[in-house]
C-alpha cells in the first residue's frame, strides 16, 4: 500500500524525548510505549556535567544537504528535551562548527570543540571529513555520524557509530527490489569522487548479478559533470536495460533524467539510493515520476517523524528533507539516552552505553547497537515519486548484504 506525503506545515504526529532514570548507575530510559508525546524526566539521576553535544557540520560544500538541515533539526531536539527537564537535571549544551567539507578544517573543528568541552558529538555524511574527525577524536567522545551511511565509519572501539543503516545495506534493499519486480539488466552509473557514488554502484551489481541480474555496464561521471549526454548515448546504444542504478545527487540527477527523457529511454527505471531523498529529487518536476529510491524513513504511525517536522517547522528551522532532520533528532536522542542511562557523560561510558543500546526509541522508530558493530538495525524505506511527491513503497531488510 502506498502512501503519499504531505507538507511538512500539515504535519502532526508526535515524538520522543528522552529523561533521567535513576540516581544509581544502571539508570534507565523513561520511554513510552507510543509516540503520543515527548516523555518527562524520571528519577533522581543527577549529572554534575551536563552533555555536551558538538556538531561538526558541513555546512556550505557537499554534505550541506543533510549537515544545513541536520544541524537546525539537532537544535531543535535539544530544546524539546531541554523543555522537558533536559539530562540529569541539567540542560543539554548544544553547539555547531562549520568544517566546510574540508579535511585540515574537520580536524581544527574537531579539536575547537574538544577544547570547548564538548563530550559528544555528531558527524559528516562522507568519509573524506568523517575519517579526519575520527582520527581527531579517536575515542575522546562518542561520535554519530548523523546521515552516514559509510560503515567504515563505524568503529565502537574508537567510539564512533552510524545513525542510518551502510551503503551496502540500502544498496542490496535496492538490488532485492528489482529483482523482485522482474528486471533482470541493469547500467549503474559511478563517480571516484568519494565512495559513495562508486561504492554503491558496486554494491548493487554484487547483488543483483547474485540474484541472478545483469549489469550491462557501468558508466562513469564526475561531481563536475553538468551533461550527460555521452552516458545517456551509451545506454541508447545498448540492448536497452529495463533499470539503472546510481548514487548520484541534485541537481546532477534532473539532468541525467532529463537527458534520459529526451533520448526517448523513459522505459528504464532509475533507481537510487538516499542522495535521492537528501537533494529532494522530486523537485526536478515531472521527469522525477517513477523514480524508486532508498530513505531512512518516511510518516508513519509507528514512527515521530511527522510530528517532529511539524515542531520543526514550528520553530522556524529550515528542514526542507524528511529523513536527514530527523536523522539527526535521533542522533542527540541516542547521545541523551546513552547519558541518562549511565547517569554519566565519561566517554569511555557513553560509548560503551551506547554500543549496548537496544531497541532505543528515536524519532525515527527505534535503534538497536547490541552486536551490530555500529551500524544500527533499521529497515531501508523505499520510496517512489508520483504526480511529484515521494510515496511509501515499502520498509525491507534485505537478505544478501555484501561484507555482511
Amino acid at each position: 500500500m502506498r502512501k503519499r506525503i504531505i507538507p511538512v506545515v500539515l504535519m502532526s504526529l508526535s515524538v520522543l524525548a528522552v529523561a533521567c532514570g535513576d540516581d544509581d548507575d544502571t539508570a534507565t530510559t523513561n520511554a513510552p510505549d507510543d509516540t503520543s508525546g515527548p516523555t518527562t524526566p524520571a528519577g533522581e539521576c543527577t549529572l554534575e556535567t551536563p552533555l555536551h553535544i558538538g556538531f561538526a557540520a558541513d555546512l556550505g560544500e557537499l554534505g550541506a544537504f543533510s549537515d544545513q538541515p541536520g544541524s537546525e533539526a539537532a537544535q531543535v531536539m535539544v530544546d524539546k528535551i531541554n523543555d522537558a527537564g533536559g539530562v540529569g537535571g541539567l540542560p543539554i549544551e548544544y553547539e555547531v562548527k562549520d568544517i566546510q567539507g574540508d579535511p585540515a578544517a574537520t580536524q581544527r573543528a574537531a579539536q575547537e570543540l574538544l577544547d570547548d568541552g564538548v563530550n559528544a558529538l555528531i558527524g559528516p555524511p562522507f568519509a573524506s571529513t568523517g575519517a579526519p574527525l575520527l582520527d581527531t577524536v579517536d575515542g575522546q567522545a562518542p561520535i554519530i555520524f548523523m546521515a552516514s551511511t559509510d560503515v567504515t565509519l563505524a568503529d565502537p572501539s574508537r567510539g564512533a557509530f552510524l545513525a542510518s543503516f551502510s551503503d551496502p545495506v540500502q544498496s542490496a534493499a535496492m538490488a532485492e527490489w528489482a529483482l523482485r519486480n522482474g528486471h533482470t539488466t541493469a547500467v549503474t552509473l559511478s563517480s571516484q569522487d568519494d565512495v559513495y557514488f562508486s561504492g554503491n554502484p558496486e554494491y548493487f551489481t554484487t547483488v543483483f548479478e547474485e540474484g541472478g541480474g545483469t549489469v550491462v555496464q557501468d558508466f562513469a561521471y564526475t561531481l563536475a559533470d553538468s551533461d550527460f549526454s555521452t552516458q545517456v548515448d551509451g545506454i541508447a546504444a545498448l540492448e536497452t536495460p529495463t533499470v539503472l542504478f546510481t548514487a548520484m545527487v541534485m541537481p546532477q540527477t534532473q539532468v541525467l533524467l532529463e537527458q534520459l527523457h529526451n533520448a526517448g529511454l523513459d522505459d528504464i527505471v532509475v533507481l537510487g539510493v538516499d542522495g535521492f531523498d537528501a537533494t529532494v529529487v522530486w523537485s526536478a518536476g515531472d521527469v522525477a515520476n517513477g523514480v524508486y529510491f532508498a530513505a531512512h524513513t518516511f510518516p508513519q504511525d509507528s514512527n515521530g517523524v511527522e510530528q517532529f517536522l511539524a515542531d520543526a517547522a514550528a520553530a522556524g528551522a529550515n528542514i526542507e528533507t524528511i529523513s536527514f532532520g530527523a536523522l539527526a533528532a535521533d542522533a542527540v536522542q541516542i547521545l541523551a539516552a546513552a547519558a541518562t542511562e549511565a547517569c554519566s557523560v565519561d566517554a569511555a561510558t557513553l560509548i560503551s552505553t551506547i554500543d549496548g543500546l537496544v531497541n532505543q526509541p528515536v524519532v525515527t522508530g527505534t535503534v538497536t547497537y547490541a552486536g551490530t558493530g555500529g551500524v544500527p538495525e533499521k529497515d531501508v524505506v523505499i520510496l517512489t515519486v508520483e504526480n511529484g511527491e515521494p510515496t511509501f513503497v515499502e520498509a525491507v531488510r534485505p537478505t544478501n548484504i555484501p561484507g555482511g
